[in-house]
């Protein structure tokens, strides 16, 4: 892992942002959707470490094509829930977790004016998810607090999501894809990542990757710093150092030279 300081900004081209845990404090809201499943359904009281943990292990070890549809499937086998159908589990932990997303969610620290900073200076940003189309559209049509902000669908220049790709992280498909899409290089690339799987599935893509901290990958944190080439612990740091490299002088310069 290198200092923060020493990432050669001016070099990218295109900053790639992963979604839950990364922009949004999304991974809790899991945590407690599959616990009041499995209690509900099942009539086991599971913590939500280990909640997470469980959900972790799975995805961590199947690439299938419909990840979450499995993954209920899998709950319902673990903990004999009273529900049999995964569809019809699915649809239920979807509208549960969409109450609290679309109510409660929100962009994590920083994020926002990060996020149109680098908008300002030129970058192409780019949103690298699993998330699905539905998730999104909470976030970009129905989510009050975070459309007061910024709409995700007016920031990014390109999103790619869950249904866009057949391999999850850590397979790099996702970075694959967005680089065949612009024609771009890898050392023009920048990945801000929460999960260990995701700075992976950097790595594996052959793109520097900044991790950004986020409690619920605490699990995984060595192995997540082992990989990574920079971390922050807010977007605020990383921030600070756009407008060091960018002040306000050399921007205009920066600005007129490109007009030119």
């Amino acid at each position: 892992m290198r200092a923060l300081n020493e990432l050669k900004l001016k070099d990218k081209k295109y900053i790639i942002f992963d979604m839950d845990g990364t922009l949004i404090d999304s991974i809790g809201v899991w945590n407690q959707t599959d616990q009041r499943l499995i209690k509900e359904y099942g009539g086991v009281h599971v913590d939500l470490d280990e909640v997470q943990r469980l959900r972790d292990g799975f995805l961590h070890g199947n690439q299938d094509t419909d990840i979450y549809l499995s993954f209920c499937e899998y709950l319902i086998n673990k903990y004999n829930l009273s529900i049999k159908d995964p569809k019809k589990l699915l649809d239920i932990r979807w509208a549960k977790s969409g109450e609290i997303l679309e109510n409660e969610m929100d962009f994590k620290s920083g994020v926002v004016d990060l996020l149109l900073r680098l908008k300002e200076l030129g970058f192409i940003l780019v949103l690298a998810t699993m998330t699905t189309q539905v998730q999104l559209d909470i976030y970009t049509k129905k989510n009050k607090k975070m459309l007061n902000q910024m709409n995700i669908n007016d920031v990014f220049d390109f999103i790619t999501r869950k249904e866009d790709v057949k391999n999850k992280k850590p397979d790099p498909e996702i970075y694959n894809m967005i680089m065949k899409y612009y024609s771009a290089k890898t050392e023009e690339c920048l990945i801000f990542e929460d999960s260990y799987t995701g700075v992976l599935a950097s790595k594996n893509a052959g793109i520097e990757v900044v991790n950004i901290y986020d409690k619920y990958a605490d699990l995984d944190r060595d192995k997540i710093d082992e990989l990574t080439d920079y971390k922050i612990n807010n977007f605020h740091e990383f921030l600070d150092l756009v407008n060091k490299l960018y002040s306000k002088k050399e921007y205009e310069k920066e600005k007129k030279q490109s007009q030119n």
